[in-house]
């Protein structure tokens, strides 16, 4: 295909009405300004997929699908964004010419896909018809790799000549293609092939193309110190960017919005023969930020699948610090396993049935991985409870905090469950503790001279958000923006957020004025990383262009992005309606905390914990006069 430019693309996808495309798949209603219908992308009975003809986007307010023109084509279509640039340049009825000559004239690259493209064949040609090739198919029949896998992921060998792969391909391609290609090294005047008598891996990109290898040594007698070696950094190749058969899983894991992390090739070609097909591997290095960015694109979920000796559980540590706990899930494989050998020790069913059924979260990986060597040292075990306990404070499900508590105890000799249930009371987010001079006697009455509603909250106000609608009217609108469309019911707080971040993207001095403000934070940590994403935008490129942030996003983030630019505004925004949105959200904020309070004294309460008790009952008092 020839590759377009950034703006090519631009220009491409501003020549297609989106509603005019999508209507092709889905059978759309006018709806004011958008078109609405029933989502493609998962099962539903009440409209809630929204098309926005006028700035070109597509989002559903049920399951949060969203893009432009060429990511629902993707989406729909399963295909990649070649496929989907060539349907769209049918549909728009623009001829676009994608001869090979053209691709060779506007791609740099494209001589070196085709120079390890035709190395892939070359390996795989000699590991299924040489002698040599004979014995490593042997080889690879003992580690359960058949014939038919080996078609698939198309494996193949290096044969022991040292230069056989340069013979073969010197004489095809220039000079520097053969420099750059990272198949070859240079010594003395001489040239090498970088892999000799190792099987080979090819490693392709999303779109299939072969960039790279990672070569395995397989006779017993190979003096080789490294199993594995890879390609070398290229234009085309990059480890930390790169991940092992995301070009086939990739489709699956669209579909299932879940990717399982592997550590190596065997481990992703075993569970490919138990029936998992939304697995990648980092090839044997560590996870990298690039890897994440990357798979957060296609995945909601992340279930980490790594080796069970202590090198693979350090692994999985340092993955939860890039992936973040919330989204991602463990397998641990007993024994000190890794998942290809669990799968022939225990058989493809029992590593099905581990990926799929052995999960545990993150809270519980890591009391077991932080666990200290020394639990008789009562300072080893308060350090210990310090270190878990702000981590069960985040799980939102009480019957889960308890869980975690308990297990907490269980391994812990100096320690009872109320002890550890206070020190996960102390650390809930959002909690602020207030000093208080009062005295111990003034505490032991206090609760008797409250009023009998003290506990209950002061109801929110519904005074009128000004440019909208009072907070009854708006709740009503935006859990049925029409009598057809079903879409998220939010709080009063995350309506005000996402209005002002919609106000801060069409509305460059809203944005700047918030952005010389140092003590302002949104309320809800996902708005929050929405602004910290426009503000970089708008720094860098000095406005806001919907289309160059969404490519920007990625995941929710995303998704959140498209919802926010659905809202139907009005266009003019004052002073004051920013006013009472930041008044809104702040306020909610502090009944937030209120409520926060509340639950903390009745775990208080249940545990018997007087001092307690009473410390939070004059906590309550304070912040009921902020509400």
């Amino acid at each position: 295909m020839a590759f377009l430019t950034t703006d090519e693309v631009n220009e491409l996808k501003t020549s297609v009405n989106i509603a005019d495309l999508i209507s092709q798949y889905v059978a759309l209603s006018r709806n004011g300004k958008n078109y609405l219908g029933l989502c493609p992308f998962h099962s539903e009975k009440t409209p809630s997929f929204n098309v926005n003809a006028e700035k070109g986007f597509y989002h559903c307010f049920g399951c949060g699908k969203s893009g432009d023109v060429i990511e629902f084509l993707k989406e729909y279509k399963q295909i990649g964004f070649v496929d989907a640039v060539k349907e769209l340049a049918d549909f728009a009825g623009i001829q676009i010419d994608f001869g090979e000559k053209s691709e060779d004239k506007q791609n740099p690259n494209a001589p070196l896909y085709e120079i390890n493209n035709q190395a892939a064949r070359l390996y795989n040609t000699l590991l299924m018809s040489t002698t040599l090739g004979e014995q490593a198919r042997h080889y690879l029949e003992e580690r359960g790799i058949d014939a038919d896998t080996i078609k698939y992921f198309n494996i193949g060998l290096a044969p022991e000549e040292e230069d056989f792969i340069y013979q073969n391909l010197s004489s095809k391609f220039e000079e520097d293609v053969l420099v750059n290609s990272g198949l070859f090294h240079y010594s003395n005047r001489k040239v090498f092939d970088a892999f000799t008598n190792r099987i080979m891996f090819p490693i392709t990109n999303e779109y299939g193309q072969t960039i790279g290898f990672s070569g395995r040594k397989w006779q017993e007698n190979d003096s080789a110190k490294a199993k594995y070696i890879n390609t070398s950094v290229t234009a085309i190749f990059d480890k930390s960017f790169e991940l092992w058969n995301l070009d086939r899983a990739k489709p699956s894991i669209t579909k299932q919005r879940e990717v399982y992390l592997m550590e190596g090739f065997m481990d992703v070609i075993a569970a490919y023969k138990a029936g998992i097909t939304n697995v990648v591997a980092s090839m044997g290095t560590a996870l990298t930020e690039k890897h994440v960015r990357r798979l957060k694109t296609f995945a909601k979920n992340f279930v980490l699948v790594y080796d069970g000796d202590s090198a693979g559980q350090n692994a999985i540590y340092k993955a939860l610090e890039l992936i973040g706990e919330v989204q991602v899930q463990i397998v641990k494989v007993p024994e000190g396993l890794d998942p290809d050998e669990y799968s022939k020790t225990y058989g493809l069913t029992g590593l099905s049935a581990l990926m799929e059924t052995g999960r545990i979260q993150p809270v519980e990986f890591l009391i077991d991985f932080l666990r200290p060597a020394n639990l008789t040292n009562l300072q080893v075990q308060l350090d210990f409870i310090e270190q878990i306990a702000p981590m069960i404070a985040r799980i939102p499900s009480i019957t889960a905090q308890d869980a975690y508590i308990r297990k907490l105890v269980e391994i812990l000799p100096d320690f009872e469950y109320n002890q550890v249930e206070r020190a996960v009371n102390m650390r809930r987010e959002n909690m602020q503790l207030t000093d208080s001079s009062i005295s111990n006697s003034e505490r032991s009455s206090l609760a008797e001279q409250l009023p009998e509603d003290w506990l209950v909250p002061p109801p929110m106000d519904d005074e009128p958000i000004r440019g909208g609608a009072s907070s009854s009217a708006l709740r009503n609108n935006w859990t049925h923006q029409s009598s057809k469309t079903v879409v998220p019911k939010l709080s009063r707080s995350e309506r005000a957020e996402e209005q002002l971040l919609h106000r801060m993207i069409y509305h460059s001095a809203v944005l700047k004025k918030f952005a010389q403000d140092e003590n302002f934070r949104f309320v809800h940590k996902r708005y929050q990383e929405l602004f910290d994403k426009i503000l970089l935008e708008a720094m860098v490129y000095e406005e806001i262009d919907e289309t160059h942030l969404a490519s920007e996003l990625s995941g929710e983030l995303r998704s959140l992005f498209y919802q926010i630019i659905s809202l139907d505004l009005p266009e003019a925004a004052s002073s004051q309606e920013i006013n009472d949105l930041v008044a809104a959200f702040s306020k909610e904020m502090e009944r937030m905390k209120f409520e926060e309070l509340i639950q903390q004294l009745e775990a208080a309460k249940k545990a018997g914990n007087h001092e307690r008790e009473l410390e939070l009952t004059l906590q309550i008092i304070n912040q009921k006069k902020k509400l």
